[in-house]
């Protein structure tokens, strides 16, 4: 009950501290793309250079949020800070970041409101439409101009990755622009050049020739049997309507792993052991041997070749680690715990669409059409003076409240993982007592 009231009581506690971040990212993000329109709408340069602004924008205001709630969480207060000199900004933050920023669909909707605040600067008024819905990869301001950007702030990147302990602390947020620029233009670039799976990831899969042909034979053969194609249909829909929900609320999980520092050093052979039973710890009781060899010829390789290709892999794969790390974490809070998580993020959705990203929407969430109705009828004059206003109210409140129930998740995740670390050595013990070796 304690964790089911706390993201409503972590609200009203620091309410004036969560308004303030999210309104900071609020007007960041609208100053970067306003900014971005005015300078860029004819100039590919200024374009590319302003827009990752935005991203940075909303990246500092979730950021600011999530370590607003730490002090208010025990769970949370207990895990060591990290020195920012210590932080190495892509693996800990742009890229999982920059992975939510395309499940959140936050790239097509930044590139969508610098489009039709172009609209304006191009035409000199504001068009009739209320804004965009479908982002046209050809209408992106990319040209060669971007790439040469590209090459540079990787350039950059690389330099300030070798001199990262011997810089002075005002260089971290450069060091955050430029990994947010460089990413943010790559996937600029590809989209512009038919890279759908980008903007449509679902349309794309769809689109690949083994799916045609296995909707057509499906098609085909389900014809003649028309309750095998309904019972498809729903499954179908199903599927579509878990995954599709829980992806998103999973990946808000993820960050906010990340961003407390969260992780800790999975142990992968006992999950699996705890998800495939007996059948999966026999096969790896099997498997130590092959292991045991493996390691004993790469421990014959020349220590400098060992080093050198340990460092390329964790180079590479050591960004994403975190992602696959706080995994570990999640899965501790259970399927009740996480699955009434899911359910209450999509009924803050379904009260305010707007920083839960399941898709590009221009409809009002709930909340708003329910203070719209308790005002009462007006003419559309009052509508225009007052509609933005609502909007924003509606967004002050359930964003912050969506970062609280992430937040008092994850603090439930950390204590059942706690508390299975801790009971796992006596029941090892318990084993060998029942189990003694002769």
């Amino acid at each position: 009950m304690r964790y089911l009231l706390m993201p409503v009581t972590l609200f009203v506690r620091h309410f004036p501290q969560l308004v303030a971040c999210y309104l900071l990212g609020y007007l960041g993000r609208t100053a970067a793309i306003e900014w971005a329109a005015w300078a860029g709408y004819d100039n590919d340069l200024w374009a590319s250079l302003i827009m990752p602004l935005a991203g940075m924008a909303r990246l500092g205001s979730y950021v600011g949020m999530f370590l607003v709630l730490r002090s208010g969480i025990p769970a949370l207060a207990a895990l060591p800070p990290r020195p920012s000199r210590q932080i190495d900004v892509f693996a800990t933050i742009i890229v999982p970041f920059f992975a939510i920023y395309l499940a959140w669909q936050m790239f097509r909707e930044d590139w969508l409101s610098f489009e039709y605040r172009g609209l304006y600067y191009k035409l000199g008024a504001m068009s009739p439409s209320s804004g965009p819905v479908e982002l046209h990869p050809e209408l992106l301001p990319v040209g060669t101009v971007t790439i040469v950007i590209i090459v540079a702030a990787l350039v950059a990147r690389f330099l300030f990755g070798r001199l990262k302990d011997k810089m002075p602390a005002w260089l971290l947020p450069v060091r955050v622009y430029l990994d947010t620029l460089w990413v943010f233009l790559v996937l600029t670039f590809s989209a512009s050049h038919g890279v759908t799976f980008l903007i449509n990831p679902s349309a794309w899969v769809s689109e690949r020739r083994i799916i045609v042909w296995f909707n057509d034979t499906r098609e085909g053969v389900f014809s003649h049997f028309h309750p095998l194609e309904a019972a498809w249909d729903g499954a179908m829909w199903a599927l579509r309507t878990v995954f599709g929900g829980a992806a998103v609320p999973l990946i808000w999980l993820a960050v906010a792993c990340i961003v407390y520092g969260a992780t800790v050093k999975p142990d992968w052979h006992a999950a699996a052991r705890r998800v495939g039973g007996d059948r999966i710890g026999r096969w790896l009781e099997r498997s130590e041997t092959a292991r045991t060899q493996l390691s004993s010829g790469w421990k014959r390789v020349p220590g400098k070749v060992r080093t050198e290709v340990r460092e390329q892999i964790t180079g590479q794969l050591g960004k994403f680690k975190p992602i696959t790390d706080s995994a570990h974490v999640i899965a501790a809070g259970g399927i009740f715990a996480v699955s009434l998580y899911v359910l209450a993020y999509l009924s803050l959705a379904w009260l305010d669409m707007s920083g839960s990203f399941f898709r590009a929407q221009l409809g009002s969430g709930y909340l708003l059409r329910g203070m719209a109705w308790l005002l009462g009828p007006h003419d559309i004059t009052f509508w225009y003076g007052t509609w933005d206003l609502l909007a924003l109210i509606s967004h002050s409140i359930i964003e912050p409240l969506r970062i609280c129930l992430i937040a008092t998740t994850l603090a439930w995740c950390l204590d059942r993982s706690a508390a299975a670390t801790a009971a796992r050595p006596t029941a090892e013990a318990e084993a060998e007592s029942r189990n003694p070796v002769s």
